[in-house]
């Protein structure tokens, strides 16, 4: 008994650690999933490619704007239909009954039962050619959509786009920061040291740790930058913010050269869907203008329709030769064409004539206000262009010199034949020449996306390296 007890335990032991190790082999497996996800997640980026294709597909203000173009196309089915003849039908079910009667009033004639059915079909032959123009209109009007469609676009495109690059800055600031933290640390170790050696004065020390603490807040207010402008550019593409996906630059792009402000504006002049929606309307308003006018014209219908009549009377009538019924039980057809003409309306038609011709007017003028602002928007980012150009030219070979200069400096002071103000002076040199970089990239990349707006798009003909 005591052996088959422990030879029960045994196997009991034996269950146990299988189970155990069934259990730790399960875990592992928990976690290697855990981190594998973890790791995928970890390398999700998007470039700015992926952003704006993103953004244009789910941005709220873009899908409002499609309705939009779609509401203009049933428009266009509606005033089609005016084309077309209308059927219509009516029944009708009535009692005339004695209420009070004198003199020679045949009463049995007047109690009776009627009932009866029309069907009519009626086809517009001439409207004054409202029809035509309210057809054109709509027409005009669904295309003025689509290119307010491609207006919010484009102004979506810029606004990721300038997202973008000023998180790419934020980003490179951000990294400017720690590495300029990272420096400043390094500085105040060897001034420490130096200090402790006699070898530099403790007013040396203090203006270290105040570099430090300065470069500190920087980098503090760089990761606050880079943060927000993390939430825009999610905002923009209507994403729920994902800490874990990275946004990479890619490469940045040069003009070879810059484009002339007459082939800019030539190209927006046939590209700005803002100008193709105010053509369209002010075609569209001399539409509606036309129509008022039509409504001095005639009207001519052609009518065709089936009547059936029956009056079912409550007494058959008397007469000498004796009685008869007086029920009636009438079908017939009935084609014809109607010929209207409104003489006076009180100047209603009038008043709408003139109001669109303000209309017609007002489209102009936004016409021409608009030529302006894309014109000045042109020789603005044009002109940033190429300060921007020699800025980053000019900033890179500083930032060379910087960093040269820093590193200089460092070995000079470790040999105890500089001083640490000097170090200092050469850290300070190189984050200025590393902010200077970085904003030049960021004004050049932005001054292009504003020529890119103002012209509608990017022209073929540009070359970039």
């Amino acid at each position: 008994m005591i052996i088959q007890n422990n030879h029960v335990k045994a196997s009991l032991v034996k269950l146990t650690l299988g189970e155990t190790e069934k259990l730790r082999m399960l875990y592992s497996c928990v976690l290697l999933l855990v981190l594998i996800a973890d790791l995928a997640c970890a390398g999700q980026t998007m470039t700015l490619e992926e952003c704006l294709q993103t953004g244009l597909e789910n941005n709220p203000s873009l899908n409002a704007s499609r309705f939009q173009v779609e509401s203009s196309g049933s428009d266009i089915k509606a005033a089609r239909a005016d084309f077309l003849p209308s059927l219509s039908s009516s029944y009708s079910a009535s009692s005339i009954f004695e209420a009070r009667s004198s003199g020679r009033t045949n009463q049995d004639y007047l109690d009776q039962d009627i009932r009866s059915f029309t069907v009519k079909l009626s086809q517009i032959l001439y409207a004054g050619s409202r029809i035509v123009n309210t057809y054109k209109k709509a027409k005009l009007m669904k295309q003025a959509s689509e290119a307010q469609l491609r207006l919010s676009e484009l102004e979506l495109s810029y606004n990721i786009e300038t997202t973008f690059y000023q998180l790419m800055k934020a980003r490179e600031d951000t990294v400017s920061a720690k590495d300029s933290v990272s420096r400043l640390k390094e500085s105040v170790k060897s001034a420490e040291a130096f200090l402790r050696k006699e070898l530099v004065p403790y007013v040396d020390v203090l203006k270290a740790r105040v570099d430090l603490a300065d470069a500190e807040d920087q980098l503090s207010q760089a990761k606050n930058n880079e943060n927000r402008q993390r939430e825009a550019l999610f905002a923009l593409m209507n994403l729920p913010m994902d800490q874990n996906l990275r946004f990479t630059n890619g490469d940045y792009r040069i003009l070879e050269q810059e484009p002339t402000f007459e082939e800019s504006f030539q190209y927006a002049i046939e590209n700005r869907p803002d100008l193709k929606s105010l053509n369209y309307q002010l075609q569209a308003a001399n539409k509606q203008r036309a129509i008022a006018a039509g409504k001095y014209l005639p009207t001519a219908t052609f009518d065709i329709g089936y009547y059936k009549r029956i009056a079912d009377y409550a007494k058959e009538q008397q007469t000498v030769a004796g009685s008869y019924n007086l029920d009636e039980n009438n079908n017939y057809m009935m084609a014809g064409v109607t010929l209207s003409w409104s003489l006076f309306d009180g100047g209603r038609a009038y008043y709408e004539n003139e109001k669109y011709s303000f209309e017609v007017l007002k489209f102009q003028a936004l016409i021409t206000d608009a030529k302006n602002t894309i014109s000045t928007g042109i020789r603005k980012a044009l002109y940033s262009i190429m300060e921007a150009k020699q800025r980053l030219a000019s900033s890179t070979e500083a930032l060379s010199a910087a960093n040269q200069n820093y590193t200089s400096e460092d070995k000079r002071l470790k040999a105890g034949i500089s001083t640490m103000q000097t170090l200092l002076d050469a850290q300070s040199r190189l984050v200025r020449a590393q902010s200077n970089k970085i904003n030049a990239m960021l004004d050049y990349q932005l001054a292009q996306s504003e020529l890119k707006l103002m012209r509608g798009g990017d022209n073929p003909e540009d070359n970039f390296h």
